[in-house]
């Protein structure tokens, strides 16, 4: 199963948690109604508004947690306590996770996903967001102080299979759920704790009968409180048996995806030994072999809970037994101080688009190559909001236009002037093949900018392009990409099939084929091949005046209503495309990955 497998089938694993949901909420309305029925002979007034109560305590508080986590992981990140990691970290081991999840995110295509350190010895990490453009990633103070390099990476690893899997949708989706079939607990928890004694307190003071009626419905609303509590409990459990319906199975697959990322068993094996406080693997097996049956009375504690058993998890990692694993309790610290044509082959981009953000070996080690090539200047500078729009400006500003300076002159400030052109100096000795990799690493930066920030970051950016009144396809990309990463995340599902899409569809491949060539036949040809893969046969390509940027953004939002496995389709249409002429310019690579980005179906980095 690829990445755009799994993304369909998260969207269909949504269906069984509101399935669960409804069946959770009608048993708790069951278990409150029926009490309230017995105890007033069954009146139907009575018992119809028990039920409807609490069902509408139910779904207000699921309806108001989703909207409060509409915020995406940020506000998930922060609701846990989560501090934000300023870029370049203050300590060794935080520009340690920081190098390690821009290795991640580049060599998977994504944007870069802000760090957030939460202040726990435990160790522990976690990803959160709507899509990959709004993720988060968290990880507790132990986790970047007691793991090694490889281990870290292994933990990172197992976070970005799940931001690939599209598990965090389905993860926020379960946060507002959950809370809001236990949010009858956490009202009886209030009625018991404060309501009910406030009401005793009160009458105790009073010696009249008013005072002995106060008493009285005072150990009504604790009594209440407790059977409130109660039905939390039921609550709970259901919660508890939904995470572990979607999510056990999930843990499994983002381990197996973590040690196929890195190639590397004992990196998350090692970080599964140090938070079960198990010995340290010595001699590591090549033969997989099955788990151990476990008891009857370990099974039953770990049947509801949301991720497997330890032992398990690092016997299916590290292909040994379980019941070879020791546990060792002496667990310390391991911190240790750490356009031209591309020569992109047919066959490497084919094999990076049908392999979606799935992370392969080759890709971290380019991913590595890439972030030494950028140089100290330019990662220091994109790390910081204020300094990476200027390196956005130098990137996309033609050396041949100096109308772009004079615009830049008149709008920046006479510091902004100098540092621009300092870093100006430098973006020209960076790759080409470096471009969208710093706009991924600028995202996290750029989304501290001010709303107004932003608006003039924006407008300045587009006076840019437009300057020479033509708009090349790497502007196009450049600017999409940037809109992209900033705009708020798309929380629909995605379930069109790309015939009902043809035209948008159309319109994109023609891009491709007219800025492929020169020569109208071979765009025909190029488009042709393209359409015809992807089952759109009989469709005459569109005119190039036709191919403007306003109606290629309204394209790219029409196909992001795509289901993914038909995302891919189109995809790989547009990679024969880009081959039919048999060479693939770093500028078509990019291109590539830039309408993944714009459908969430980041694009590994070709090797």
């Amino acid at each position: 199963m690829n990445f755009y497998e799994h993304q369909d089938r998260a969207q269909r694993r949504t269906k069984v948690i509101v399935f669960l949901f409804i069946l959770a909420v009608l048993c708790i309305t069951a278990i409150v109604a029926i009490p309230i029925g017995f105890t007033t002979e069954w009146d139907p007034v009575a018992t119809v508004a028990a039920s409807v109560i609490c069902l509408l305590i139910v779904g207000i508080a699921t309806l108001s947690k989703l909207s409060q986590l509409r915020g995406g992981g940020s506000t998930v990140a922060e609701m846990m306590g989560g501090t934000l990691l300023q870029q370049g970290g203050s300590s060794q081991t935080e520009k340690r996770i920081q190098n390690i999840v821009e290795e991640m995110a580049i060599a998977s295509g994504m944007p870069v996903p802000p760090v957030y350190i939460l202040e726990d010895e435990t160790i522990n990490a976690f990803a959160a967001g709507w899509t990959p453009s709004d993720a988060v990633i968290g990880v507790t103070r132990g986790c970047i102080e007691k793991l090694n390099r490889d281990e870290l990476q292994g933990v990172i690893a197992h976070e970005f299979s799940h931001i690939s899997h599209g598990d965090m949708r389905i993860n926020i989706r379960l946060i507002g759920i959950i809370f809001g079939i236990m949010v009858l607990g956490i009202t009886g928890w209030i009625l018991v704790r404060f309501v009910g004694p406030m009401i005793l307190r009160t009458s105790s003071r009073s010696r009249s009968k008013e005072g002995a009626g106060g008493a009285g419905i005072g150990l009504a609303v604790i009594l209440f409180g407790l059977f409130l509590a109660f039905c939390g409990f039921i609550g709970t459990f259901f919660g508890r048996l939904i995470q572990a319906a979607v999510s056990r199975q999930r843990e499994f697959l983002a381990d197996a995806s973590a040690v196929q990322f890195t190639r590397n068993p004992s990196g998350i094996g090692g970080a599964l030994r140090k938070i079960g406080g198990i010995t340290p693997l010595t001699t590591p097996t090549s033969d997989a072999s099955q788990c151990n049956h476990m008891f009857f009375s370990q099974a039953m504690n770990a049947m509801f809970a949301s991720h497997p058993p330890i032992k398990e998890r690092i016997a299916r990692v590290e292909g040994i037994d379980a019941s070879d694993i020791e546990h060792n309790e002496n667990i310390t610290s391991t911190v240790v101080g750490d356009s031209l044509v591309s020569g992109f082959s047919e066959s490497v981009v084919l094999d990076s688009i049908k392999n979606g953000s799935g992370v392969r070996e080759i890709a971290v080690a380019k991913s590595r190559d890439v972030l030494s090539g950028i140089g100290d200047v330019i990662l220091d500078a994109i790390r910081e909001p204020w300094s990476a729009r200027l390196v956005l400006f130098a990137i996309v500003v033609d050396r041949g236009q100096p109308k772009q300076d004079e615009i830049l002159s008149k709008n920046l400030s006479k510091n902004e002037w100098s540092v621009y052109k300092k870093i100006t100096a430098h973006v020209s000795n960076t790759n080409e093949s470096a471009r969208l990799p710093i706009i991924d690493l600028a995202a996290p930066a750029l989304k501290q900018l001010s709303k107004s920030q932003l608006g003039e970051f924006n407008t300045l950016l587009t006076l840019l392009i437009k300057s020479d009144g033509v708009i090349d396809r790497f502007e196009w990309v450049f600017v999409s990409v940037i809109q992209k990463h900033l705009a708020p995340p798309n929380l629909k599902n995605s379930r069109a099939k790309l015939s009902l899409l043809r035209d948008s569809a159309s319109l994109v491949l023609a891009m491709l084929a007219y800025y492929g060539t020169t020569e109208r036949k071979d765009a025909e040809l190029a488009y042709k091949s393209g359409a015809e893969s992807c089952s759109l046969k009989q469709l005459k390509i569109p005119e190039m005046s036709s191919c403007t940027i306003e109606n290629l953004n309204n394209a790219m939002k029409k196909l992001q209503k795509l289901r993914f496995t038909e995302r891919e389709r189109f995809l790989l249409a547009c990679e024969r495309v880009v081959v039919h002429d048999e060479q693939i310019t770093t500028t078509e690579a990019e291109v590539i990955r830039a309408i993944g980005d714009l459908l969430d179906c980041p694009i590994p980095m070709f090797g």
